[in-house]
């Protein structure tokens, strides 16, 4: 997404300097799914298996490949750091691209490794904010374009509503083991009932700021009218989560599933729309 409104901002395509770039952000997050897997290793022990949650089960099952998969997680995150100093000297970038690719890596990593732990001291939610809302969109404009530019900038107050909207979401599951293995997240300390409150509210609200930027006219170059549609899809699938009842586990792994599969839709096709936007245009 951060990528297509580079290119539609006036940014030439340059499809090296996207693959070169997108191996930045992609052994850092993938060296998350390592790490995650090996600091929440006891968590997991009594967490419950989902598609978007409760860990892989790996290493809880196979406790011989600890070792590796940290080995493995801090590789991942040195080939990003690696590959982010040459990229920026490559392409001349400044010194806060190198920084920005930095602190997205190492935010992966803290969000549940020590000594910052953020899963685990009440910081999970926001770190998530960030990651979704400015980080992980922000890496691709900030490749094509060397800077983050305002057609990006309007939009990570939206997009940081739907980053709290996934990390609620992931958190539903879980709350008792969480709370057994002392995480101090916002479900823990009060409740399903609130997080799907504010599941809804995130969502409320990142509508409001698509019809903010809709009439506000900042972004005519692109078809805000659409994603104002689109953003009906996760504030319907929240909303209807209000109806479920919390002490069904199995109603609540089914709402997870049913945010998380609205919130994949309205991204898929937020980029659709994009890059059907910009393929008319060039």
């Amino acid at each position: 997404m951060g990528y297509l409104l580079a290119l539609l901002s006036g940014v030439d395509y340059d499809f090296a300097k996207f693959v070169f770039g997108y191996l930045i952000f992609g052994t850092a997050h993938l060296s998350v799914s390592f790490s995650n897997d090996y600091f929440d290793r006891e968590a997991d022990r009594n967490s419950v298996k989902t598609a978007f949650s409760g860990g892989s089960k790996v290493l809880v099952e196979h406790p011989q490949l600890e070792a590796l998969a940290l080995k493995i997680a801090l590789g991942l995150l040195l080939a990003s750091a690696v590959v982010n100093v040459f990229f920026t000297f490559i392409y001349g970038y400044s010194f806060w691209f190198f920084i920005f690719g930095l602190l997205g890596g190492l935010l992966g990593w803290f969000y549940t490794a020590p000594p910052l732990k953020l899963a685990y001291r009440g910081l999970g939610e926001l770190a998530t904010i960030l990651a979704v809302g400015l980080l992980m969109p922000g890496m691709g404009y900030f490749v094509a374009s060397g800077s983050i530019g305002p057609l990006f900038q309007v939009f990570i107050l939206p997009l940081g509503c739907y980053g709290l909207f996934f990390i609620i979401t992931v958190e539903l599951p879980d709350v008792e083991s969480d709370a057994n293995n002392h995480k101090k997240n916002f479900l823990v300390k009060w409740g399903r009932n609130a997080g799907r409150k504010i599941c809804v509210t995130a969502t409320i609200m990142g509508t409001v700021f698509m019809i903010i930027l809709l009439m506000s006219g900042t972004t005519e170059v692109l078809d805000m009218g659409s994603f104002v549609l689109f953003s009906m899809i996760p504030l319907i699938a929240s909303i209807m989560g209000l109806l479920v009842n919390i002490d069904n586990r199995k109603l609540i792994v089914r709402q997870v599933m049913f945010n998380m599969t609205s919130l994949i839709l309205f991204l898929l096709l937020i980029d659709v729309s994009l890059f059907l936007h910009y393929t008319l245009t060039v």
